[in-house]
């Protein structure tokens, strides 16, 4: 169903407002009608992401913009918005998206916002006993006059986090399931046994924790609890100026920080209505066609070393170092370039780049076809892997798991071909694509990644454009220093744009990307100043480890490992 499709059965459902603008479709609602409208519509969507923003001047402060996408047409694009005031209790839409789960609780946790009927309403983020919601625009940010008091009470709840023996808290559970967690769950005859992976865990890939409920080596339920590397990014982007939040998009999937600077710069230039010089577009796919590889690097690396493979990873990260290399010659910064800025790129790319790239192109080859040698066909690699974690394509989708995730089960869903960006639509090259959606799918799916990265890093080399790589516009980018010497206009520019920034007309977009780990956005609400509004990471690690219950549960706890080093999860993603 196509998006006017949607919209018409939307309008035949309940009274709504639609309007178009940036190239978005936004369907307001009230939020009394929030659950018909989904019912009506769930069939055909695929809900990619639910954000939220205060206006605390108005009755109803909250606003939530729900991002749905046509499960057919997965580059058409509707934002469902409702309102809500501190007082309202909103429906939760996780009967008909489970992908809400999580976003449900991030904006409770985050706002305050009440949702009715979710399954397990609490904190996700932030501590159970943290006081306030940080993302309103009311909340005290020194840090000396925050209100942090320990109370072994969920306030959701109102169960007991501590207890008699401290486990009740272990999982997250409500109150009619108490029981089934006291000693009968700990029992040595027999009964199953609570097991903590993480956070403090070499398999986790970083500050995770896996709650555990295990019924001698299988798995029979499994909760993750993220939040250990909350850094507040999303706060942050708001003290700071469009151009300034560039640094902190670099810092949240820290494996593809050009991915998320392209993510945010398209979202930002879109706004400001912003056509970019065809030669800065290029440089953009080559430099997050890097990143890809880059990061698949580090993801089959990694997956390899989980379950044993030493020699895999130190081959990745060789290749991988070159490639660093690259992005030190552009940017004078290995990992967090900032390279891809709102306007275009920092800089031209400097001498001696496409003979570099080209080398990557050319001899990079070889080096796959070795680690497919040490693996594809390994008996202890196929063991390990083949059959292991398996997610049902359909609940997937539902779940709203994107890029190797879910193409290894036979979707061909990719943004750069689904809604083409940054000229994406200038290249040949083919979605690879699996069919167990298993952990050793995800590998094969990655390798040939890689291969299609470099074809299409190739053909952006052969022709690549002359011209300028920045918006020939002095109200949003800063002018050459030559012009400083010369023209008092442009030193005012410059000091204008260095002290205080430019200014973005009021609005809001979701700009999306395809990452290494699959769907990338930023939700972006302008209100006609020099600073985001609203600035929302939709970070894929976040959706995709929401489902790595649905591939751990009835498995072995030794695939665990496997599992979740085949999802190639970045906490910073997640976190935020």
């Amino acid at each position: 169903m196509n998006t006017s499709a949607l919209i018409d059965n939307i309008k035949s459902s309940i009274s709504c407002d639609v309007t178009e603008s940036f190239g978005e479709t936004t369907v307001r609602i009230g939020v009394d009608g929030l659950s018909a409208v989904s019912r009506r519509i769930a069939a055909d969507t695929v809900l990619v992401d639910v954000s939220a923003a205060d206006f605390p001047e108005r009755g109803e402060r909250f606003e939530l913009s729900y991002h749905l996408r046509s499960s057919k047409d997965h580059g058409s694009l509707i934002r469902l918005k409702t309102t809500a005031s501190e007082k309202t209790s909103v429906a939760s839409v996780t009967p008909f998206w489970p992908s809400a789960n999580w976003y449900e609780r991030e904006i409770f946790d985050l706002f305050g916002v009440s949702f009715t009927g979710h399954p397990n309403l609490r904190r996700i983020l932030m501590p159970d006993n943290w006081q306030g919601h940080p993302l309103r625009k009311d909340y005290v940010r020194n840090v000396d006059e925050v209100t942090f008091s320990w109370n072994t009470t969920n306030e959701v709840t109102g169960m007991n986090l501590v207890g008699e023996e401290g486990l009740e808290g272990y999982l997250e559970v409500g109150p009619e399931e108490i029981a089934t967690f006291r000693h009968e769950a700990l029992s040595d005859k027999g009964g199953r046994l609570l097991v903590n992976m993480g956070p403090q865990h070499p398999g986790t890939h970083g500050l995770m924790r896996l709650a555990m409920e295990l019924e001698g080596e299988t798995v029979k339920r499994v909760v993750p609890h993220i939040g250990y590397l909350h850094t507040g990014i999303e706060k942050t982007m708001e003290g700071l100026t469009w151009r300034q939040a560039v640094t902190c998009t670099d810092r949240m999937d820290y494996l593809a920080p050009l991915s998320n600077n392209l993510a945010y710069a398209l979202g930002v230039e879109r706004l400001l209505g912003l056509e970019i010089p065809l030669r800065a577009q290029y440089v953009r796919v080559i430099l997050c066609e890097l990143t890809r590889i880059a990061s698949h690097l580090i993801a089959v690396g990694a997956q390899a070393m989980d379950i044993g493979a030493t020699s895999v990873f130190l081959y990745c990260f060789r290749e991988r170092e070159t490639i660093m290399d690259i992005f030190e010659i552009t940017s004078g910064v290995r990992m967090m370039t900032s390279f891809i800025t709102i306007g275009g790129l920092r800089d031209d790319i400097p001498e001696g780049f496409v003979e570099k790239a080209r080398a990557v192109v050319d001899t990079f080859p070889a080096h796959f076809d070795d680690y497919e040698a040490m693996l594809t066909k390994n008996p202890i690699w196929l063991e390990r892997n083949v059959g292991v974690g398996r997610l049902d394509p359909e609940l997937g989708l539902r779940y709203a798991v994107t890029g190797p995730l879910l193409r290894c089960g036979g979707s061909k869903r990719d943004l750069r071909k689904d809604a083409p960006y940054s000229s994406y639509d200038h290249f040949e090259f083919d979605v690879p694509t699996a069919t167990n959606s298993d952990c050793f799918d995800r590998y094969i799916v990655r390798m040939e990644e890689m291969r299609q990265s470099l074809r299409i890093i190739r053909q952006a080399l052969d022709k690549l454009p002359g011209g300028p790589v920045k918006v020939d516009d002095r109200k949003v980018m800063a002018p050459p220093r030559e012009e400083l010497d010369k023209s008092m206009e442009a030193l005012i520019h410059h000091f204008l744009l260095s002290s205080r920034g430019f200014v973005v007309p009021p609005g809001e977009v979701y700009s999306a990307i395809e990452g290494p780990r699959g769907e990338v956005a930023f939700y972006l609400v302008s209100d006609g100043g020099t600073k985001p509004y609203r600035a929302k990471l939709r970070g894929p690690s976040f959706a995709n480890l929401q489902a790595a219950p649905l591939m751990l549960e009835g498995g072995m706890v030794a695939d665990a490992i496997a599992t979740i080093g085949s999802l190639d999860p970045v906490l910073g993603d997640i976190d935020r």
